[in-house]
């Protein structure tokens, strides 16, 4: 006989199989969620940090540089600026966080962000040694921040330029143009100034370039401060603080938001757009949803840049915030990212003006918008907001205006393309198996689940099923003895015991033994 004890504790430990299989089933992806968002939470020490730290993933730059060809005929206003582009010059960025403070208090992590850039010379079709013509960044920047100084330190300024600045266009070498930089006479004479005496002629660094000093320096990408995601996991890689303060220097009212680069918000919903904060840029860019598509194997939520990314704050109020008091507001198409080149009218366009208004594309001649070279796509998976593929466009333009003074007093209105920026970064192999893994994991998690719960239900009628098949197992043998015990029993005729001459041969037989007995 079975225990009662026995048949208990089976029947209890079905039903806790049971239930804890049916829910893990019904709320799988919620579980998922939770120990996906304990794994990502960035603490000290843990692996995950670790990669955020030193990430595994190289990404390949390649950088285009504009070849003004008919500068001698810049002071003619009929005649259209005409660029030639150079490159690709092919660079490796090796990147790694830096100076890490962790901060228990408000959930965050301070770093600064050091780039190494290596020249590739198989993949580059452009040599260091280009000479690339292209317009006085120098003299344009100093032009601009003139406006704003007093009378007499524009007069001694005219004065310094009608000696040192009298160059419309400047032929330096492609890799000086980049990461190399060089030096001018101006900077010179503005190092001999006291920077307390004028402080409006101190330049940052002893040289300039486009991509100077973002080689092996820490200073141009400035101080981070980003969200670990312990207090509030959407806050995840989500930027805090940037050089100290949480709005930037040029944009006072327009908070800080937006990804650092490497997290965004999980689970990723179809048509919201994802953001991220560029130090390039010195702001927020968001890039838009576009659908889903299949990327080896696996489903990824595609973002693209579109037109409304870059339009002005007039055509876009997200983007109003960023030009206020006195700054320029233009065309759609272009960022005014002056802040981020000290004064000098930079703006950020995609290249070649794709998807800009035409106006600016009919202000040069060269311009060749291409949607497969020139937009920018972004694709991630949706469940870990993980990177699996970017594809980031960006152009810089110089913004050379009409002056009173000297070299510009002729010159048209023009958005000069200066550089562009191909940045492409790809999920590494091993990374990619563990986001297929996890498809698996979860796949497989489901089938033990419902394997569970069949397994816990069995477990439950187990013993009652059995005690009730031994009971009906019983009463059919019982019934089987009865009928059988019948069937054994001697078969009595009373016809025949009660007939004249049965009853005449037990009388003579008994007759015959009493006479034999006298």
């Amino acid at each position: 006989m079975i225990g009662k004890q026995r048949i208990w504790q089976t029947s209890v430990l079905g039903l806790l199989l049971a239930s804890f299989s049916l829910f893990s089933v019904l709320y799988m992806e919620q579980i998922e969620r939770r120990i996906f968002e304990w794994f990502m939470v960035l603490r000290p020490g843990t692996m995950i940090s670790s990669l955020w730290q030193s990430p595994a993933m190289d990404i390949n730059v390649d950088l285009y540089i504009f070849n003004w060809t008919n500068s001698e005929k810049f002071s003619d206003p009929r005649v259209k600026p005409r660029f030639e582009e150079l490159g690709p010059y092919r660079f490796t960025e090796r990147m790694q966080k830096v100076n890490v403070e962790w901060h228990d208090e408000n959930s965050t992590v301070s770093y600064r962000r050091r780039s190494r850039f290596d020249f590739d010379p198989k993949l580059s079709a452009g040599r260091p040694s280009d000479p690339i013509v292209a317009p006085n960044l120098l003299i344009v920047g100093l032009y601009q921040k003139m406006v704003m100084w007093s009378p007499m330190l524009r007069s001694l300024m005219l004065l310094a330029l009608n000696i040192y600045g009298k160059e419309q266009a400047m032929i330096r070498p492609a890799s000086d143009w980049m990461f190399d930089g060089f030096d001018t006479p101006m900077i010179k004479m503005s190092k001999m100034v006291p920077p307390s005496l004028v402080p409006e002629m101190m330049f940052p660094y002893e040289k300039i370039g486009y991509a100077y000093p973002r080689n092996g320096s820490m200073e141009i990408y400035g101080h981070h401060n980003v969200y670990t995601g312990r207090d509030e996991f959407q806050k995840l890689g989500q930027i805090a603080r940037w050089r100290y303060n949480n709005v930037t220097e040029a944009s006072p009212r327009c908070k800080l938001k937006g990804s650092a680069g490497e997290f965004h918000p999980i689970p990723l919903v179809k048509g919201r757009p994802i953001s991220y904060f560029l130090p390039d840029l010195c702001r927020e860019l968001q890039v838009d949803y576009s659908g889903t598509t299949i990327f080896e194997g696996i489903e990824a939520f595609v973002y693209r840049g579109s037109a409304r990314n870059m339009a002005n704050g007039t055509d876009n109020p997200d983007n109003s915030c960023y030009c206020q008091d006195n700054c320029q507001e233009v065309r759609s198409g272009l960022l005014n990212i002056s802040s981020c080149w000290y004064g000098a009218p930079v703006f950020a366009s995609y290249p070649h003006f794709y998807k800009a208004d035409p106006y600016y594309g009919e202000q040069v001649e060269g311009m060749k918008p291409d949607k497969d070279r020139h937009e920018m796509v972004i694709m991630l998976e949706p469940k870990t907001g993980m990177v699996l593929e970017i594809k980031a466009r960006i152009m810089a333009n110089l913004l050379v205006e009409p002056k009173t003074h000297l070299i510009y007093r002729t010159a048209r209105r023009t958005f000069f393309p200066l550089i562009w920026a191909d940045y492409n970064v790809r999920i590494t192999d091993d990374l990619l198996g563990y986001v297929k893994l996890m498809s698996i994991l979860e796949f497989v998690g489901k089938i033990c689940g419902i394997l569970g719960v069949v397994l816990g239900v069995l477990m439950v009628f187990w013993y009652p099923h059995q005690m009730i098949w031994q009971k009906s197992l019983m009463h059919k043998i019982e019934i089987s003895s009865i009928e059988t015990n019948r069937s054994l029993e001697p078969v009595k005729n009373n016809d025949v015991e009660d007939s004249p001459l049965l009853k005449g041969l037990k009388y003579t037989g008994a007759k015959d033994g009493a006479g034999n007995g006298n």
